[in-house]
């Protein structure tokens, strides 16, 4: 059933006597590192960063314990709680699930999510991501979302969100109008979705709607421009991204779509927004375009001053951040209504664990073995050689750091190379000291790169020819599901994984050695 904010009139008397700080306080988002960061008493939402449970948990009953608009806390959990909780359950990705061929895995997934999370103290998450992968080297979507097509992102999406809402936590389709067709990155430029009007209203327009009559309680809007339901911005001669368009927040989001809920922007520090227009009048843009929450803006004084300033001149009027304000007021009330503070999340760790597990086990999987190399003999020499991009984080390649002390502690004898060249490689391949090649590819989205592929001059590693001189290779791509069909003639023999957990490298075992999960 298609979600609405409840109108309070209480509330609506409030704002009304409410300062212009107060209410500008009221539409914002700011993130906050607990390590080394004190939130703020008077802003209405907040996100933390990754931090364990008890820190989140006892930061909320801090912050909330005696507030009578309580503070809706927030964490990016686009597929389940362990990237944003310290310790939480982890799941390998959204496109994993989807890999599964079981959306009810989507939706159990959602349900552990959301009941961990409120645990936790959160009430809110940023997922999930429900863009389509039309341009599989896209920089922001990669195995984010569930794939490359409308029904399979409403179905797996969609069982998500239903699950995560379901458990009591707040959920948020992102990136309208839509990512994934085009190669820029929002962090670092403004991108446009290159769609006809058919293609979006059949496509992205069809998720929308969808998952809109489904109850979704809030929608992110990207940094991201749609020209084909949009008008050329006269103060900048460009077309605006979303986050800055009334045209497709209220015109096309709220009218056309139907949508009542938080229009909440993507970071504001991401230069699609506060690139293209100064970051202040870009955030007072976006309120009146339709927008309800600013993410990432913090109540200093120079955004309060220089707010004031914008509502002065006219950019951004006082009806306008009272509307906003009294829509955040009612959202955050209605969910404390419908959510109590001190209700019990009743998580079942060994549940979601095992959903976690089943996940893992249905979509790690051999994509090709040309020259059935699988399964390995338990008393094969292996040389790991592990390969990622400049920017992959120290837990990404821990992963394949891990693979190489699973197979030792299992009494194999393993040698690991990081970047060692492609003419190393060969050295290697045509020494006869070894049965067969590992190459674990560490190929993460990482925001900035620009791309996701293996490139750059960790990519020479593929040169030489080394898998053509009579030692196997079987490579491993973690995270990039379209590796293999970077290097499709000489990969004969790979895994993907479709993202990392702690029962990942379990499961890639299996598939080495194990003539079973091969047929």
């Amino acid at each position: 059933m298609k979600f609405k904010i409840r109108d309070y009139e209480d509330i609506r008397k409030k704002v009304e006597e409410m300062s212009i700080r107060q209410l500008l306080s009221a539409v914002i988002c700011p993130d906050y590192n607990l390590a080394k960061d004190t939130p703020d008493q008077n802003v209405l939402s907040m996100m933390f960063h990754p931090t364990d449970v008890q820190t989140a948990a006892q930061a909320g009953k801090d912050l909330n314990g005696k507030r009578e608009n309580k503070a809706l806390i927030v964490a990016d959990m686009e597929y389940g709680a362990g990237k944003a909780v310290l310790g939480a359950v982890e799941f390998p990705s959204m496109r994993a699930v989807a890999e599964t061929g079981d959306a009810q895995l989507a939706y159990d997934m959602g349900i552990h999510a959301a009941k961990e999370a409120r645990q936790s103290g959160y009430h809110w998450t940023f997922g999930p991501c429900v863009d389509i992968l039309g341009y599989k080297r896209n920089p922001i979507v990669s195995i984010r979302t569930a794939g490359e097509d409308a029904d399979t992102v409403i179905q797996y999406g969609g069982a998500y969100m239903r699950g995560l809402q379901d458990g009591g936590l707040i959920a948020t389709l992102k990136h309208f109008p839509g990512d994934g067709y085009c190669e820029n990155d929002q962090h670092i430029t403004t991108p446009d979705n290159p769609l006809s009007r058919d293609e979006w209203d059949k496509s992205f327009g069809r998720v929308y709607q969808t998952l809109i009559d489904q109850g979704a309680m809030s929608i992110m809007p990207g940094h991201i421009t749609l020209p084909v339901y949009d008008e050329i911005d006269e103060e900048t001669g460009l077309y605006p991204p979303a986050t800055l368009s009334k045209n497709l927040l209220t015109e096309l989001l709220k009218k056309k779509l139907g949508f009542e809920g938080i229009i909440i922007s993507d970071a504001i520090v991401m230069n699609g927004f506060c690139g293209y227009m100064n970051i202040y009048r870009a955030s007072a843009r976006f309120l009146e375009a339709g927008g309800d929450c600013l993410l990432f803006m913090h109540p200093t004084d120079e955004y309060f001053d220089t707010m004031k300033a914008l509502i002065d001149e006219g950019a951004l009027t006082i009806e306008t951040l009272k509307n906003r304000a009294y829509r955040m007021m009612c959202f955050s009330k209605q969910y404390f209504e419908e959510h109590p503070v001190n209700a019990s999340s009743e998580f079942d760790r060994a549940a979601a664990e095992a959903c976690a597990m089943e996940t893992v086990r249905k979509s790690v999987a051999v994509i090709r073995d040309r020259k059935s190399t699988l399964p390995l003999q338990k008393n094969a020499r292996i040389a790991h050689v592990i390969l990622g991009n400049v920017g992959m984080s120290a837990a990404s390649t821990a992963a394949a750091e891990n693979l190489t002390r699973r197979l030792v502690e299992m009494g194999i004898s393993v040698e690991e190379r990081k970047d060692p060249g492609g003419s190393a490689i060969r050295r290697m391949a045509k020494s006869g000291d070894y049965d067969v090649i590992l190459c674990s590819i560490i190929n993460e989205m990482v925001y900035g790169l620009n791309v996701v592929k293996l490139s750059g001059p960790v990519a020479r590693n593929m040169m030489s020819g080394w898998m053509r001189y009579g030692t196997p290779a079987v490579f491993i791509s973690y995270f990039d599901p379209y590796f293999g069909d970077d290097f499709y003639a000489c990969t004969d023999t790979l895994i993907n994984t479709y993202g990392y957990t702690g029962y990942t490298n379990d499961e890639i075992i299996r598939r080495l050695f194990d003539t079973k999960k091969n047929q």
